[in-house]
């Protein structure tokens, strides 16, 4: 998987399908030379030979022209740039020495290869520390005019296209010196061609994607709300500008990090593209005294020759087999409902055990008890941080000893990381929360972060939040945050450590969540930033799963689901049904089946048919949801091209699919073929929603047939199953004696 060429100085980092080349130069500057579709060899001058100016540089007042032809520190292809150098296309750290200055120039000292990768203390991260499949290439580069040296981490698996890259900074210069930026990768294209697709989005509109242009304008996709990012996700695309979803080459990017993140992307003059990612160096000013480090998270990036769905099918199996927690990664996860739609802030003992009851009915696995059974919380006003039972309004054992007696699962709702000014503990201590004391804070909802750069905070927090999960046995948490980082300020660490609050902050987040899933373990956690504003890597190393949006209306949905789909495996993604009144339950239910399943309604509400339709739909759910959870996921139809949208998920020994297609606005009889992908052209597969059984090559170079006029908000749901020769003989005999066709099932 790694190989270093001695007598060439050359790195090849390669799997059967994905190759990655540099070297190092002369000067001991790592130069990027390839990363794409497998390639055997190179030859480092044909890649190198278009710089046709010689390196010249002054040494002790006597100009030096370097012997090498191939090289320029301005048009150059780095693994890791300079700062403050002749390359002025974009930074990877900038550090400010205890002179003052900001140069940094790191060259090669050494290197060294290893199997499987160390954990990263404090940090989530790739689980591969004895993975044999993969291999990690560790480089140390020293600064030219300091005793600082960066560590450049490159891991490589042997079976999925996934490089995954970290680095760290070291002081051993005997004196204090501060980071102000430390990118977690860099990648130069040698060419540009390229564009980029990301998300945007606000609250109940999150993930909108977007796909520009990558000129020789600087690009910036970045957040700075410290640890909840609607605005922009920490994941993107960079694809050659003819790829598709099918075809041509597609990289994803994806952080491992919750916090204020940035990518940075554009051409050069000679339309060469750069792409650096890692923490946001707004506001980041980090002091290092001497012989510490600083260790930047891991950036993932997935490669695939065969369209956005193949970078998207190594990302998903990567993140199920090396991200999710292990208890949780591969499995089915319970039909939930929560109470908040139901009842919100009013509800007690005997609502709660109704909801169980009539959930019990229909077929619903696990009831969770949102906001407001804790301190005086009857509104969003209140109490966060007093985390005590409201024994007035809810008898927690009683309700989860009635869920358990009827073998249902419980959860309730917590928001850790935040605190009410109007609470026992803001009153207790004030010097908990997180907030500059020389203005007058901004509130949202009511509401301030706790100061979790502060161990203590962390420790009373965690103390308050477990003691419930000790003495009550609860099966799920739900683990919202409901405000971003403003005005900030911290008593513990000081005002001039302002520069390390947001990355500590995150740290102190991530501490919390630790501490949490190392003493429970079998406790299904759910991740929630008011709807998904904090769905990335570094949460989905902690929660299995992550609240999609606070948006449940099924149009939105599919858009918002399209979108993360791309990055994030299906069964990460929670997605419910609602009471909204536009289109049925079964229509809403077929989107919701390709996520995490469940419910946000009263269910006493329910007709009599939308019972027994749900209690169909969770019958059918159990049945086919592991192609969900576990299956290889291709978008079809992009909603955002087009008046439809339309993605399946097979199964990884592809005799089971799931296809499904959403129309938004009317249409007449149209011509629409939608191609499938991912089956076997030899099998033949039974179709629920025609009745018909075909060869998989017939779906594959024919497709389904939808043509018929399709209604505003049409939901369909076609799924396919394998069958042998024997059962289709015996199919066929059947449908002579009955030509009646089906109506559409689900």
């Amino acid at each position: 998987m790694i190989k270093f060429d001695e007598k060439r100085k050359l790195f090849s980092l390669y799997n059967k399908e994905f190759s990655y080349y540099f070297y190092i130069n002369k000067l001991g500057y790592l130069i990027h030379l390839y990363s794409g579709e497998y390639l055997s060899d190179l030859d480092v001058e044909r890649l190198t030979e278009r710089y046709s100016e010689r390196y010249a540089y002054l040494d002790n007042d006597k100009e030096i022209c370097d012997e090498s032809y191939y090289f320029s520190l301005q048009a150059s292809n780095f693994e890791c740039s300079g700062f403050n150098t002749a390359d002025k296309r974009g930074n990877f750290a900038i550090i400010k020495n205890s002179d003052n200055s900001l140069l940094t120039d790191f060259r090669y000292v050494k290197h060294e290869i290893v199997y499987g990768k160390k954990p990263i203390k404090g940090l989530p991260h790739a689980r591969i520390e004895n993975a044999k499949n993969v291999e990690t290439l560790i480089i140390t580069l020293k600064d030219v005019r300091s005793e600082v040296y960066l560590e450049l981490y490159y891991s490589i698996f042997d079976d999925l296209n996934i490089l995954i890259r970290n680095s760290k900074i070291i002081n051993k210069t005997g004196s204090s010196i501060n980071l102000l930026k430390l990118s977690s990768m860099q990648v130069d294209f040698p060419y540009g061609n390229y564009n980029l697709i990301s998300t945007y989005g606000t609250w109940s509109k999150d993930r909108q994607l977007e796909e520009t242009r990558i000129n020789h304008n600087k690009i910036v996709i970045s957040d700075n709300h410290g640890a909840r990012g609607f605005y922009h996700n920490s994941s993107i695309i960079i694809k050659e500008k003819d790829t598709n979803l099918f075809n041509g080459s597609a990289y994803i990017f994806s952080l491992i990090y919750s916090g204020n993140f940035s990518f940075e992307v554009g051409q050069d003059e000679l339309g060469q593209t750069r792409l650096i990612c890692g923490i946001n160096d707004e506001n980041f000013y980090f002091a290092m005294p001497h012989n510490t480090s600083f260790t930047a998270p891991e950036c993932v990036m997935s490669f695939s020759s065969q369209g956005i769905n193949g970078a998207t099918h190594h990302m998903h199996d990567f993140v199920r087999n090396y991200i999710l927690p292990k208890t949780f990664a591969l499995k089915e996860r319970p039909i939930l409902i929560n109470s908040w739609e139901a009842y919100y802030f009013d509800f007690d003992t005997n609502k709660i055990i109704s909801l169980i009851e009539e959930a019990k009915k229909l077929g619903i696995e696990l009831v969770v008890l949102d906001d407001g059974w804790f301190g005086k919380r009857s509104d969003d006003k209140t109490s966060l941080g007093d985390w005590n039972i409201n024994l007035e309004k809810i008898d927690l054992k009683k309700v989860i000893d009635y869920a358990h007696s009827n073998k249902m699962k419980f959860g309730i709702w917590v928001e850790p990381e935040m605190i009410s000014p109007d609470s026992a503990l803001f009153r207790n201590h004030p010097e908990f929360a997180l907030y500059n004391r020389n203005i007058k804070p901004t509130l949202f909802r009511h509401q301030l972060p706790l100061d979790l750069t502060n161990p203590k905070v962390v420790d009373f927090i965690y103390e308050s939040i477990s003691k419930i999960f000790r003495n009550y046995k609860i099966d799920y948490c739900k683990w919202d945050f409901n405000r971003y980082l403003s005005e900030i300020g911290s008593l513990y660490l000081g005002k001039d450590k302002e520069g390390e609050i947001y990355h500590r902050f995150i740290l102190g987040s991530y501490k919390l969540l630790e501490n949490f899933v190392n003493e429970f373990p079998n406790v299904l956690l759910e991740t929630c930033a008011s709807g998904g504003g904090r769905f990335d890597l570094g949460m989905l190393y902690y929660s299995p799963q992550i609240w999609g949006s606070d948006e449940t209306d099924p149009t939105a949905r599919v858009e918002i689901q399209y979108s993360t789909n791309f990055f994030y495996p299906l069964s990460t993604i929670g997605a419910h049904v609602s009471a909204r009144p536009y289109l049925t339950y079964q229509d809403k239910a077929i989107i919701s089946a390709f996520g995490t399943f469940g419910y946000e309604l009263d269910p006493l509400k329910l007709s009599k048919e939308d019972k027994d339709k749900i209690i169909e739909i969770n019958k059918l759910i159990k049945e086919w949801h592991h192609v969900v959870t576990l299956g290889d996921y291709y978008a079809l139809k992009s909603p955002i091209e087009g008046n439809y949208a339309s993605w399946m998920v097979v199964s990884k020994n592809k005799r089971e699919a799931l296809v499904f297609h959403f129309n938004f606005r009317r249409e007449p009889t149209y011509a629409r073929y939608i191609k499938l992908y991912g089956l076997d052209p030899d099998l033949y597969y039974f179709n629920s929603l025609t009745n018909t059984i075909y060869k998989g090559e017939f779906y594959l170079r024919v497709g389904l047939n939808i043509s018929a006029p399709l209604n505003e908000g049409t939901t369909m749901l076609f799924i396919l199953k394998a069958v042998n020769y024997l059962e289709k003989t015996i199919f066929e005999k059947k449908q002579m004696k009955n030509q009646q066709v089906r109506d559409k099932i689900f």
